[in-house]
């Protein structure tokens, strides 16, 4: 990867951006980001990909995770997603000279813009389209095993202080904020709510950002079901929702890493996170 730029997040917090710039076409730079238990590894090879396609990517590397660091920082999604991502965004925005930005991501990185855009939606400028892999909400727990996990994760946390995502084969990363707990909650109760009661699934509706969401039919993390609803529920034009599985003529019915980083992926989703950008 390449040597990062490090913004300063809140209450001592370290965020590592890494640039694979490309000045040869006038688009919007490209944020690509990941989910929980990984870090900005998992996102490298999409970004060299579009990289190679003509666009500016860079890759945000959550807080705690990889080279970014917590500092005294116990974030929820919700922290995540209204203090780093404002953050991300104004410092992209302001090393390329534009004015919006194209965001990719993968499982949890893939909502994070849509936490922010709903309680700001006055700052939907800010970003052109947003493409998100396995990213979903509130419907793990609408199976037993779903349930469980969602219960179990948190009281695991709990009595660890961190769920140990490295020893259980989950990513490179462990987790040891607010986010797991928070997500667990909302795919617990079906409903996505914050914690100071907003409304997330009814604000989705003042959201007008062009959204692709691709999901995978053996996803186990992020139900397809949960990402259909998610578009459904936005309020834009131009939405898409792809369900990538061997009865729709793709390579695999995918899972939830398989979906950014894989073979068959640079074959069935890559190509299309380009021509989804590329209008």
């Amino acid at each position: 990867m390449p040597q990062p730029v490090f913004i300063k997040g809140e209450k001592n917090s370290r965020i590592a951006l890494y640039r694979y710039e490309n000045t040869s076409r006038h688009s919007p730079p490209v944020i690509l980001t990941h989910g929980t238990f990984s870090n900005g590894l998992i996102c490298t090879k999409l970004a060299k990909f579009l990289n190679s396609h003509g666009f500016d990517c860079w890759i945000y590397e959550w807080s705690g995770h990889g080279l970014s660091e917590y500092g005294q920082l116990y974030p929820d999604a919700e922290a995540f997603a209204l203090h780093d991502v404002p953050a991300v965004i104004k410092t992209v925005l302001k090393k390329t000279n534009e004015t919006s930005c194209t965001w990719v991501a993968h499982s949890g990185g893939g909502f994070l813009p849509l936490i922010y855009m709903a309680r700001h939606p006055h700052r939907q400028h800010e970003i052109n389209a947003i493409v998100g892999m396995g990213s979903q909400t509130t419907e793990v727990g609408k199976t037993w095993l779903g349930k469980l996990i969602t219960i179990m994760v948190p009281a695991l946390i709990k009595i660890f202080g961190r769920f140990p995502g490295l020893l259980l084969g989950l990513g490179p990363e462990d987790e040891v904020s607010g986010f797991l707990e928070q997500w667990c909650q909302w795919n617990r109760s079906g409903k996505w709510i914050g914690k100071d009661g907003f409304d997330y699934d009814k604000a989705l509706g003042n959201i007008h950002i062009p959204t692709l969401l691709i999901a995978g039919a053996n996803d186990v993390i992020a139900p397809p079901g949960g990402c259909q609803r998610i578009i459904n529920l936005l309020g834009s034009t131009r939405k898409q929702y792809v369900l990538c599985s061997k009865t729709n003529g793709y390579n695999e019915n995918y899972n939830h890493p398989r979906l950014i980083a894989s073979q068959n992926a640079r074959v069935d989703v890559w190509p299309m996170i380009l021509e989804f950008m590329s209008f």
